[in-house]
C-alpha cells in the first residue's frame, strides 16, 4: 500500500481486498507505443466512434473484421473495437478464428481465464490437432475486484486443461498481472484489453491491435 497521505488532492486508496473500487494495486501491463502520425490519427478516430457513442442506446461503429487473405500479410496491423450485444459476437468469433488458425502454438498471457463455450471448443480442436497451448496467467485473484470469485474459475480453468496445457502462474509480489497477449506459431499477435472470460466477450466494451509478425532467429 503507498501512502498518499501528503497529497490530500489525490485519491487516498483504501485497503478493501478487491471489495469496492476504492483500492489499489500495481499493475503489470504491456504496452505499445505508434508513433507513424497517420496511423495515430486513424487509430484515433475509430476510438472515437465508441467514446462518442449515442449515450441512449450505445451504438457505436461495429467491430472492425480484418481482411481475409489466402497469403501471410507480412508488417501488417490492425486496430479491432468490440461492441457488446451490437456486433453479433464478433471479437469471440474472431479469436475463435485466430485460435483456429493455429498449425503448432499458441503462447497466452492473460490474467482470466473462464472461456466462453466456443472460446473452449476451439482450445479442445487446438490441442486435438497437436497444436501447444502455454499460458502464463495468475490464477490467484484475491485482491481484485470479485477476486475469490474469479479464482474459482480460474482453478476450473486449471482443472479442466492443466494436464493438456503448460500452465505458469504470474507471482510477483504485490503485483497485479494485467497483460493480455496472444500469439499464434510466432506469426501473429493480439495485444488488447481483452480477457479470456465471459464478461469480455458479452458485457464489454474492448480494443487492441493485431499485428502480422516475423521473428528472426540469429544464425
Amino acid at each position: 500500500m503507498i501512502d498518499l497521505s501528503r497529497y490530500p488532492e489525490l485519491q487516498q486508496y483504501g485497503r478493501t481486498d478487491g471489495f469496492s473500487l476504492n483500492y489499489y494495486s500495481n499493475w503489470s501491463d504491456f504496452d505499445i507505443e505508434i508513433a507513424d502520425q497517420a496511423t495515430v490519427a486513424t487509430l484515433a478516430a475509430h476510438l472515437s466512434t465508441v467514446w462518442l457513442r449515442d449515450a441512449d442506446t450505445n451504438l457505436s461503429r461495429p467491430f472492425s473484421i480484418p481482411v481475409r487473405s489466402d497469403g501471410r500479410p507480412q508488417g501488417v496491423a490492425r486496430h479491432f473495437v468490440s461492441v457488446p450485444y451490437e456486433d453479433g459476437h464478433a471479437l469471440e468469433n474472431y479469436f475463435v478464428e485466430l485460435i483456429d488458425t493455429a498449425e503448432h502454438r499458441i503462447e497466452i498471457v492473460n490474467p482470466y481465464l473462464n472461456l466462453t463455450p466456443s472460446l473452449a471448443r476451439a482450445f479442445d480442436r487446438a490441442l486435438a490437432g497437436g497444436v501447444r497451448i502455454d499460458v502464463v496467467g495468475r490464477i490467484d485473484l484475491r485482491g481484485d475486484i470479485g477476486g475469490r470469485f474469479l479464482t474459482a474459475l480460474n482453478k476450473l480453468f486449471v482443472e479442466k486443461y492443466g494436464d493438456r496445457i503448460d500452465i505458469r502462474e504470474f507471482k510477483a509480489p504485490d503485483v497485479v498481472l494485467h497483460s493480455k497477449i496472444m500469439m499464434i506459431d510466432q506469426r501473429l499477435v493480439t495485444i488488447s484489453s481483452v480477457n479470456l472470460n465471459n464478461r469480455s466477450f458479452f458485457h464489454d466494451s474492448e480494443n487492441g491491435m493485431w499485428c502480422s509478425i516475423r521473428l528472426s532467429t540469429a544464425a
